[in-house]
């Protein structure tokens, strides 16, 4: 994926662009029918291009930590200056992160799995290998332009369109020499975009298997149904419990449980060594992961500075020494640390051992082991000279029977809602729930199971939009809420450069 360059034009109705310097650039083709889309190893390449652009969009800065974990307070907290704007007001003004409110990596990425979609099926059959391997590429392009948008639809909400490939520069000026204009569009359309790309994606991809060398890496089938469990269950709660879109929900998770292949981690039996294969990634769990490996090219060395997430989420003995001042540590006043303390069935969780580094002791020294896994730079003296080699961790099958729970329980279905969280608590050495059985305190246990399964992954954030579960987040309030303030503002360049952009309520008249 790093060695495949695909040179994209900057869209300046979506990015950063000023209209000057698009004005003095000649038109520049990205993609040459007659010389690229000639065979199925040209099309492999361009989707490769197209996971690369997606990893970019939300490795970039460790934007999937902003957008996704810290905006949850559940436990980690970073100690970094700048996310204490977040922890701390909530204003999301990121002094040098202008990436984190700035969707043009993600355009860029969708745009480029758009036009693999458009020119490989225009490809006759018979450069591929078969129909099913046309199939394949076309529905992995389709799953990460839904992936795209539905990321772009959890984060800031309303946003613009584009449906059409932008090869040239011509395609940005009309006849009469103005910018083309592309306004935000409504969240629930959005998500129907979304949606309306994953189940073609869902229509072309075949299952796979645990151990197969592209498993969880790229999108097949469970993948794709994995995402469209996620975006039916995101716009059930944006649209008063849509009931069709909770029970597209509820078939899609219920596919991929029973269909995909994959099967649960028992921390409680397989202890480390199934906490680190699923880390380290393409584990029997696994449904979509971002790669990270050294033997594939794919790896960066651990580092300890705060634009990447190891350096945002581990301290020593990962790091010579223990840095007390800008490491993460265990914040005993966040949510899901006093939700461990306080909840006694908590105290036989296995996953305060195996996630955390010393739980329970100084919370100083305790910080997540889900991206402390490495491998030696054999060309270095230097112990601490490594590579990661921990996936990050998109879609996994823990993540399907919760959002059923979820889903059950927001019809009033307590049963099954009940039966799937007692699933997923049984792995951790967590006693069977008890509690009440309405949807609010159902909910509750849901989110509370989902905080401490997925901590670090970039869930919390987008549960606690999805969910309206807010509990131990100083910075939401309800006169924020109903103007949208739990979204992130959109970067005001692009609002000067596509003035049809308009600003989210909340936001206007702070940055």
């Amino acid at each position: 994926m790093k060695r495949f360059k695909i040179y994209i034009i900057t869209l300046c109705l979506l990015g950063s662009a000023s209209c000057s310097d698009l004005l003095d650039q000649e038109p520049i083709s990205i993609t040459h029918p007659d010389v690229f889309w000639d065979s199925q190893a040209n099309a492999e390449q361009a989707v490769a291009g197209a996971y690369g652009l997606f990893k970019q969009a939300i490795m970039n800065q460790s934007n999937f930590l902003y957008w996704g974990e810290w905006t949850g307070m559940t436990f980690m907290n970073s100690r970094n200056w700048i996310v204490g704007y977040i922890e701390g007001s909530g204003n999301y003004v990121l002094a040098y992160r202008d990436a984190s409110i700035n969707w043009k990596n993600f355009y860029r990425a969708a745009n480029w799995a758009y036009t693999i979609e458009q020119y490989v099926d225009k490809m006759p059959v018979e450069l591929f290998d078969s129909q099913t391997e046309k199939d394949r590429l076309l529905g992995e392009a389709a799953f990460i332009r839904s992936l795209t948008y539905f990321y772009m639809a959890r984060i800031w909400g309303d946003v613009p369109i584009v449906e059409q490939s932008i090869e040239s520069s011509d395609q940005l000026i009309t006849d009469e020499g103005f910018i083309v204009t592309n306004p935000r569009v409504d969240e629930l359309k959005v998500l129907d975009y979304a949606l309306e790309a994953v189940n073609k994606s869902i229509g072309l991809l075949r299952y796979s298997t645990p151990g197969d060398s592209k498993w969880a890496i790229t999108a097949n089938k469970a993948s794709a149904e994995a995402l469209k469990a996620h975006i039916s269950l995101w716009y059930a709660s944006r649209d008063n419990n849509n009931t069709q879109m909770i029970d597209q929900a509820i078939a899609a998770t219920t596919s991929v449980i029973n269909n995909s292949g994959a099967s649960l981690i028992d921390y409680a039996t397989e202890g480390k060594e199934g906490f680190d294969k699923m880390c380290v990634g393409q584990s029997k769990t696994g449904l979509f992961e971002i790669n990270i490996s050294s033997g594939m090219n794919e790896s960066f060395r651990l580092s300890q500075n705060d634009d990447n997430h190891t350096g945002l989420t581990l301290n020593y003995p990962v790091w010579p020494s223990v840095n007390t001042g800008s490491s993460p540590y265990l914040d005993p006043e966040f949510y899901g640390n006093e939700m461990m303390a306080t909840d006694s069935d908590r105290a036989t969780d296995i996953r305060k051992e195996l996630f955390f580094y010393e739980y329970g002791t100084e919370p100083d020294y305790a910080f997540l082991l889900k991206y402390s896994h490495s491998s030696q730079d054999s060309a270095s003296e230097d112990a601490y000279a490594q590579f990661s080699e921990s996936n990050i961790l998109i879609f996994r099958l823990a993540d399907m029977y919760l959002l059923r729970a979820e889903a059950n329980a927001r019809i009033g279905n307590s049963g099954p809602a009940i039966s799937d969280l007692n699933t997923i608590r049984s792995k951790a050495n967590v006693p069977d729930y008890t509690g009440a059985t309405d949807e609010e305190a159902l909910i509750k246990a849901i989110f509370d199971e989902r905080a401490i399964e997925f901590v670090g992954e970039a869930q919390s954030g987008y549960d606690r939009i999805r969910m309206n579960y807010f509990d131990g987040v100083p910075w939401v309030n309800q006169a924020r809420n109903t103007k949208k303030g739990y979204f992130w503002p959109v970067h005001p360049s692009i609002i000067s450069v596509n003035p049809s952009i308009l600003q989210t309520e909340y936001w206007r008249g702070k940055l």
